[in-house]
């Protein structure tokens, strides 16, 4: 073992105490999870007690660690950040002739640090941008040992397939990390790309300098032909593109440019990476074991799906929370359907929604079938109140809405017991499905095809299509629980890029507007030292 003069090999190990000075006398700070060098170094040096480096043999760099650096160079084609992974310092040393203890150990305190991060960052997802979305982002989140992995790495004779082994197997996942390398390694990526101020409205017939801005933008992003280059006039082609720009970003198609469309036509290209790497990293923030069965609402894109050993079996839109009162990100699993449900009027929408009606007009809600119900669950006639004396503080009643075609709920609502009292359920505003932007409901998940859904789930219980009408047309609320084999996980997300059926990259609309604090904090990791 080539050591400094005068060291042996047990001097040169990384003692908890070396690790201190080091990142103190190199001003350097670790990444890995608290405790977790120290702890990787005790079990290596446990049974490798005459080798005191990880990435070091007889003096010189080996071959895994130059091969573990290319990985962390390139993490930025994973969405994460190289300059998280000391890798300017690490080429330095590498580069250098390594001749003192000091050195060697630098050099490896700063791979083994950087190796066990990357690890972490590219399973489970990065710290600095986990702790963005935490108050979101309420799915459970898969342990992970960093030291272990780290270990089986270097024992491992693949160290790209076994990286590859610790990622997540979700499909959307490996597409939009397909899409980044593409974006990354475009040569456009450079170009001055044209922006507009965001304000106002631009719709067919107008004509002005704003316009000329639109035009050329929507050439740029390959909606419009190039004849149109500073054309100040918004014409019907003009309209046309700007309904295909909308109908892709899953904003209302009606042709009008409003603040909404220009903060999408103005996003660029290094916008467009910064929202893939916002959502390569969400999908590591995904249990990596989703089930053999199971739900998943799509929050931005408005539908959901269900999955069967690996197959979609329903697929249908959904409406969805809007902004101020959005559908969380969070799983549970289904448990029962009621047909015919009464619906029970959160207290926060009570006081917040019906109150100020009721002050307005008393007999408001019991034209639609709202009744109010003390606490001992007596009606109440709303005519005999004084509603003035309520507030959101003070209101002791209970609102019900009686089952029927006029309910919010619908016909039918599917439970999957939660914390934020939020669920699947039919509507009676059939319309709205016909819409594109689907942002109505106060955070519960409104579906297309309750029949259909309600089919699905029960077709091992004896229910036949004719019963489960009759049930779905009833004026008796029913409650149906679920066989355990139907008992599967429901999950919410919120992603807002996927690469669709054709290969082709979509950008959703934040309709909640939560990727802009993670874009905030992906430019500044982006920087580089």
């Amino acid at each position: 073992m080539v050591l400094a003069s005068g060291v042996d090999t047990a001097q040169a190990n990384i003692s908890q105490n070396i690790v201190k000075d080091l990142t103190q006398q190199n001003k350097i700070t670790l990444r890995a999870n608290k405790g977790d060098v120290n702890r990787f170094y005790t079990n290596f040096y446990a049974t490798n007690s005459v080798q005191p480096f990880v990435w070091l043999d007889n003096g010189k760099v080996t071959a895994r660690s130059k091969e573990m650096l290319s990985f962390l160079e390139k993490s930025s084609y994973k969405g994460l950040f190289p300059r998280n992974y000391h890798v300017v310092k690490i080429n330095e040393l590498m580069s250098s002739d390594l001749t003192s203890v000091e050195q060697q150990q630098l050099l490896d305190l700063l791979m083994t640090d950087a190796a066990l991060s990357y690890l972490r960052d590219v399973s489970v997802g990065q710290p600095e941008l986990i702790v963005v979305e935490q108050k979101n982002w309420l799915l459970p989140r898969d342990k992970f040992d960093s030291v272990s992995q780290l270990t089986a790495l270097l024992n491992a004779t693949d160290l790209s397939a076994q990286i590859v082994s610790i990622e997540p197997k979700h499909e959307q996942y490996q597409l939009l990390l397909d899409s980044l390398a593409k974006v990354l390694d475009s040569e456009s990526s450079d170009e001055i790309e044209t922006k507009m101020a965001v304000g106002g409205k631009m719709s067919l017939n107008d004509q002005n300098d704003k316009v000329q801005l639109l035009n050329n933008r929507l050439i740029e992003l390959g909606y419009l032909g190039t004849a149109k280059k500073d054309q100040k006039l918004f014409d019907s082609e003009t309209k046309k593109a700007v309904q295909v720009f909308q109908n892709e970003h899953l904003l209302e198609p009606d042709g009008v440019v409003g603040v909404r469309t220009q903060k999408e036509l103005n996003k660029t290209k290094k916008d467009r990476v910064t929202q893939l790497m916002t959502n390569i990293e969400r999908w590591r923030w995904m249990p990596k074991d989703l089930g053999q069965h199971y739900l998943v609402v799509d929050i931005p894109s408005f539908e959901y799906y269900v999955v069967k050993d690996g197959v979609e079996t329903v697929r249908a839109k959904t409406i969805v929370g809007m902004a101020q009162r959005s559908t969380p990100v969070f799983m549970a699993p289904m448990n029962h359907i009621v047909f015919a449900p009464y619906w029970n009027v959160p207290r926060s929408m009570a006081v917040k929604d019906k109150l100020p009606q009721l002050k307005r007009d008393p007999e408001r809600l019991a034209r639609s079938k709202i009744r109010i119900l003390d606490r001992e669950g007596n009606e109440i006639d709303p005519t005999m109140v004084d509603w003035s004396q309520y507030n959101a503080n003070n209101f002791p009643y209970r609102l019900r809405q009686d089952p029927g075609s006029y309910n919010a709920l619908g016909k039918v609502k599917f439970m999957f017991p939660n914390e934020h009292a939020i669920y699947l359920h039919d509507t009676p505003q059939k319309s709205l499905f016909g819409k594109t932007e689907r942002t109505f409901s106060s955070g519960c998940i409104r579906i297309e095809n309750p029949i259909q859904l309600a089919e699905y789930f029960l077709k091992d219980q004896d229910w036949k299509v004719d019963r489960i009408q009759k049930a779905y047309d009833g004026s008796k609320e029913q409650t149906v629980r679920l066989k355990e084999n139907m008992r599967f996980p429901v999950y919410t997300i919120y992603m807002t890029a996927a690469v669709d059926a054709n290969g082709k990259t979509v950008y959703r609309s934040d309709i909640y507007d939560r990727d802009g604090a993670m874009q905030t904090k992906i430019a500044k990791l982006s920087i580089n030292p």
